[in-house]
């Protein structure tokens, strides 16, 4: 855990991270609060509070008894999220910077596809 995120949003993270990585599949059980707790070193109350948020937006559910699982689309709308995200985030601001330094059009394009294929 580090300072310049709020220590539930890392959680939520490193859960959406595991999905998207295929370390839990849709469906399978995730990491338990407590273990998170444990785990982290962190307040229950705060892997608490990450669990419901990902329980608010979808990504989990409460598998009855057993313990919190992932929704069947959670991959999908994890993607997409991080893709609206990055369009509205990254891209803006990289293409600002490259125009700073004098990197346009073609050239910008040229250096994308290369670093893709490296």
């Amino acid at each position: 855990m580090h300072d310049e995120k709020p220590v539930f949003v890392q959680i939520i993270e490193m859960i959406e991270d595991d999905i998207l990585s295929g370390a839990y599949g849709a469906d399978e059980l995730i990491i338990s609060t407590p273990q998170i707790s444990k785990l982290l070193s962190v307040n229950p109350a705060t892997a608490q509070r990450a669990i419901g948020v990902l329980t608010d937006r979808g990504i989990i559910y409460k598998k009855r008894g057993v313990g919190m699982a992932v929704a069947p689309a959670a991959k999908e709308q994890l993607l997409a999220g991080r893709r609206a995200a990055f369009f509205e985030k990254v891209v803006p601001k990289f293409v600002s910077g490259a125009k700073k330094i004098g990197i346009l059009g073609d050239e910008l394009v040229k250096i994308l596809k290369e670093s893709i294929n490296d």
